[in-house]
């Protein structure tokens, strides 16, 4: 690109909006994370000495090794990495080239958007509210037809942002697609330690040889300041790390010693750091869960976990437009669904106080009552 050429459009404005516009409201609804936990969780404050050492002197190994054992697999299947979206960046760069790659809808947006940077043949597959938003393995296989060179899958599990979840079944029946046509089924799963019993998680890495699992410290452990994530593969694509760890190496070299060892320690404080989220369970799921089955107007799947939800408002098809009146009116933020690539509905989060949320949602009530109300006036006659 020339220089003095016109910008192209940004392939991540919804990051651009969370950084500086979901949090301006006294009652934010708007975020799928936890809040950072008590900094005494993570043990006594690391000495400058003991961030200074290389990462691959130790701190690396030692969290490589963790997480291994969190998911069940040997440390030569995992790789550490600066955040999940590290990771997908990672992924995308490394094996998406030249190749089909089918990204869900509705999508977090650098599911779209990573295809189309490294010059791959995006191709969207749909997710439909009717399938309880789950992938379908027959659409899967007809937009893989045809295709010239590797089909890859690209998911997030549990889905963002509607929170429905693909289960081991559901994994293998897109895995074996992908890997008729050489391809890997990349899933980041950054929501799913919302789980409460690891043995009900699903890793992509565990369920299909040719999976890859992204995950983070972002979600539920509420550590996104610490920018740490992992990439752990499956055993047939197991052969790829040392071709991930050069393209990393290109890219950010290692992650901060710092993170690395803050990082350790959480997995290894995993009960106590966890138990925020077991409390927004029982204060705050049930307000919400609650607020999805009976509010007029509003439909939605009641995640199985997590602390989102992504419900469709009846008369409501412009939600960036209701968003920031909601926001501007009656001071609570949600995510509008075009964010998503899908208009007419929102996603809200519930990690938050329960007095919060509680009078929240009972303000969301109101607001989208007085916006169709309002836009019900300006519709012209007949």
């Amino acid at each position: 690109m020339r220089i003095d050429a016109p910008v192209p459009p940004a392939l991540f404005p919804y990051m651009t909006w969370a950084q500086t516009e979901s949090f301006r409201s006294p009652y934010s609804l708007s975020q799928s994370g936890m809040p950072m936990p008590d900094a005494s969780l993570l043990g006594p404050a690391l000495e400058p000495g003991e961030c200074l050492p290389w990462p691959c002197a130790g701190a690396m190994q030692a969290l490589e090794a963790r997480v291994a054992r969190w998911h069940g697999v040997e440390a030569e299947r995992v790789l550490a990495v600066p955040g999940a979206s590290a990771g997908m960046h990672l992924v995308a760069d490394t094996l998406f080239r030249g190749a089909r790659v089918l990204y869900e809808t509705p999508r977090y947006e650098p599911l779209e958007a990573l295809p189309r940077l490294f010059a791959a043949e995006p191709r969207a597959l749909p997710r439909r509210p009717e399938a309880g938003w789950l992938p379908d393995p027959d659409e899967a296989r007809r937009l893989a037809a045809g295709a010239n060179g590797a089909v890859h899958l690209f998911l997030t599990n549990p889905h963002n942002p509607t929170g429905s979840v693909v289960d081991a079944a559901g994994l293998q029946a897109l895995g074996g697609i992908a890997a008729e046509r050489g391809g890997v089924v990349a899933c980041c799963e950054v929501y799913m330690d919302f789980c409460p019993d690891p043995k009900d998680r699903v890793h992509a890495a565990n369920a299909l040889p040719n999976g890859i699992t992204i995950g983070s410290m972002t979600k539920a452990w509420g550590l996104g300041p610490l920018r740490v994530g992992w990439i752990v593969l499956g055993e047939a694509v197991a052969h790829l790390r040392p071709l991930l760890v050069d393209r990393a190496h290109l890219s950010w070299v290692d992650p901060p010693t710092a993170s690395l060892l803050l990082a350790d320690r959480a997995l290894e404080r995993a009960e106590a750091l966890l138990q925020p989220v077991r409390q927004v369970e029982v204060q705050c799921r049930p307000l919400l869960d609650a607020w999805l089955r009976e509010t007029p107007g509003v439909e939605a799947l009641v995640p199985p976990m997590g602390i989102y939800a992504f419900p469709r408002l009846e008369g409501v098809p412009d939600t960036r437009a209701f968003a920031q009146w909601l926001a501007e009116t009656r001071g609570v933020d949600v995510v509008a669904g075009e964010h998503f690539g899908f208009p007419g509905a929102i996603r809200v989060g519930c990690g938050v106080p329960e007095e919060t949320l509680r009078t929240g949602l009972e303000r969301l009530d109101q607001g989208l009552l007085a916006f169709r109300a309002e836009r019900s006036n300006e519709a012209p006659p007949g």
